[in-house]
């Protein structure tokens, strides 16, 4: 069966095909510029089933509309065996989140700690049992920034990596730590408070738009595992669990 799978996000929407082991990205755009993705879905003919997660439902219902040509299979929590969800609120949780986990826990024995850094950065733990224990939502990466540039017009302007001097000893450097550091050490903080909660081994992966800044400034001694299309792993894991279900 050929199969398309779709990331709708808070900012784009994605789609992505498996070649191979490798994810390739066939389509990308934000939510508010992107084409009519079903042209894009007829340009793979050979497509019988898109797969799709999604964290807005008001794209999602209008793609859903134009997606009538081809079978459709929306993961939601809904879906989830609530076994496997230690979370007082399973409707209002954002299946992605549940799905990078899901993504991560394939590919260790160990509990997990996944970082998703997009526009909006989550920090969750998934058991190595697949038992998904919670997290954390906080602003993105660029959001850290635009606060800065639109509440505070009189400041500079600043690249997006740390300065190696501490502290800042310009006013740049100073936002620079106010920003990317606070972000940093918002998202250390939280690994910590994991670590006092879990009782066994624990891999750190790491995905998402900002992956990489991530990646070059957050100091972990855990095995950290960089997976930029760890969504899309998760996604097609949890589609398979649940054809095997059925």
């Amino acid at each position: 069966m050929s199969i398309l799978y779709l990331d709708i996000g808070n900012s784009h929407i994605k789609l992505a095909q498996k070649k191979g082991i490798e994810w390739e990205i066939i389509y990308k755009a934000s939510n508010g510029s992107s084409k009519n993705i079903s042209e894009v879905i007829k340009e793979f003919p050979n497509t019988e089933l898109i797969v799709i997660s999604s964290v807005r439902r008001d794209i999602l219902n209008k793609l859903l509309e134009d997606l009538h040509f081809v079978d459709v299979k929306v993961l939601t929590t809904t879906l989830i065996d609530r076994v496997n969800l230690d979370y007082k609120s399973p409707e209002t949780l954002g299946m992605d989140r549940f799905l990078t986990c899901y993504g991560a826990i394939s590919a260790t024995d160990n509990d997990v700690i996944c970082i998703d850094a997009g526009t909006a950065c989550t920090v969750d733990w998934i058991t190595n049992e697949g038992i998904y224990r919670g997290g954390i939502i906080m602003p993105g990466l660029k959001l850290f920034y635009k606060a800065i540039d639109n509440e505070f017009p009189e400041l500079p302007s600043v690249e997006y990596h740390l300065p190696h001097n501490w502290p800042g000893k310009t006013t740049a450097e100073s936002v620079q730590w106010g920003t990317g550091g606070a972000f940093i050490m918002a998202i250390d903080g939280f690994i910590r408070k994991y670590l006092e909660h879990i009782d066994t081994e624990a891999d750190l992966f790491i995905t998402g738009g900002d992956s990489l800044y991530l990646m070059e400034n957050l100091q972990s001694s855990l095995n950290v595992h960089h997976r930029p299309y760890l969504l899309f792993d998760g996604m097609e894991k949890f589609w398979k669990d649940q054809e095997n279900i059925t």
